[in-house]
């Protein structure tokens, strides 16, 4: 059996124009913001680029190369929502200006992604939470802060705050994912 090309520079460039715009809508249904999936977007190509030599499959194959860099991109939106931000350190190394968009962009883009309609759902699903889950929930998710502040400003254990959070994030995963959702 031959051995797979590598992934070279080229097979990058083409993955990147025909994928690009598809990931950035899937970012953007996720983060909710045009300009955070432009970043995301732009680490993943970096990390793309900086693992090219672990891609194991074929680079001629299109969707063999779709799934990993959207697998990439997996990786990337968790970092990034475990961080609460984006990090461009990965830009920054190979010293590539982010893109940034215009308000007619972002607002062209959050079109696309159907955040209108998102953000409808998202809201009738936080009312659909108890008051304790969506409390909870804003402070962790909207105000960052932590579960020790939470806990605090709550008057209950961290361990309660933890509970209500990760609840409320399953519930409301679960109403987005929902049919008609």
């Amino acid at each position: 059996m031959a051995r797979p090309q590598p992934l070279d520079d080229q097979h990058l460039a083409a993955a990147y124009r025909r994928d690009a715009r598809r990931l950035l809508i899937w970012l953007t249904r996720r983060t909710y913001d045009g300009q955070v999936a432009v970043d995301l977007v732009g680490e993943t190509y970096a990390r793309a680029w900086e693992s090219r030599r672990r891609f194991r499959g074929d680079p001629a194959d299109a969707e063999a190369l779709a799934a990993w860099t959207f697998g990439i991109a997996r990786h990337v939106l968790a970092d990034a929502l475990r961080r609460g931000r984006s990090e461009r350190a990965a830009m920054q190394r190979l010293h590539v200006e982010p893109p940034h968009l215009a308000a007619d962009e972002i607002a062209r883009l959050e079109e696309l992604a159907e955040l209108g309609s998102l953000r409808a759902t998202l809201a009738v699903a936080l009312e659909d939470l108890s008051p304790e889950q969506r409390d909870a929930v804003r402070l962790r998710v909207i105000e960052e802060l932590d579960y020790p502040a939470i806990a605090r400003r709550l008057g209950i254990s961290e361990e309660a705050v933890r509970a209500r959070v990760s609840r409320g994030l399953r519930t409301l995963a679960l109403s987005m994912e929902a049919p008609g959702a």
